[in-house]
């Protein structure tokens, strides 16, 4: 009798202390593997369609524009732009998305990148550093509004995957990014 009961409190350490780990807030390597790029971008413009809706605003497509950093075929389109601007070496990534403010008069930027190596993530944080020093020289003569955005602007990793934010409640998409882990 002893010894099951010895077994069964070793079992249910070893159960809580499992537990414990998962439920840290930090994903373990396992699960940053296992989430899905997209699955990210969906929770995230989720969040944004929701702050717009609130805002009156319907259809996310009015008010700002979507960049796949993949898709750098065509010379002229808006992903060279972007990686033109960051200083971003497209041959890092796996995957990668900005969402933008349409109007050059609203400083909203999300960036998701998906590294394809976790060893690549600090050269790929380096090129969001990049865009955050570009916004700032943008933004801290122009409207006073859009650069107090800037300067709550959250930079966040994750395994291989970062977020970029500069928005209005900048919290909001962090927490959208990190349930998705």
């Amino acid at each position: 009798m002893k010894k099951l009961a010895g077994i069964v409190v070793l079992f249910m350490t070893v159960m809580m202390a499992a537990c414990g780990t998962q439920s840290s807030g930090e994903p373990n390597k396992d699960e940053a593997s296992e989430v899905n790029f997209t699955d990210i971008i969906s929770n995230i413009k989720d969040q944004v369609a929701g702050d717009l809706k609130a805002d009156g605003v319907d259809d996310m497509s009015q008010t700002h524009q979507e960049a796949d950093l993949k898709d750098t075929e065509d010379e002229n389109s808006v992903a060279n732009i972007w990686i033109e601007k960051m200083k971003l070496d497209p041959e890092l990534l796996a995957n990668g998305t900005v969402i933008a403010a349409l109007m050059n008069v609203n400083a909203d930027e999300i960036i998701v990148l998906e590294a394809k190596d976790e060893k690549q993530v600090s050269e790929l944080k380096t090129s969001l550093e990049n865009e955050l020093a570009a916004q700032v020289q943008t933004w801290e003569q122009y409207l006073p509004d859009q650069y107090e955005k800037v300067k709550n602007n959250k930079i966040v990793t994750k395994g291989k995957f970062l977020l970029y934010v500069t928005y209005t409640n900048p919290e909001a998409i962090e927490k959208a990014f990190n349930e998705s882990f």
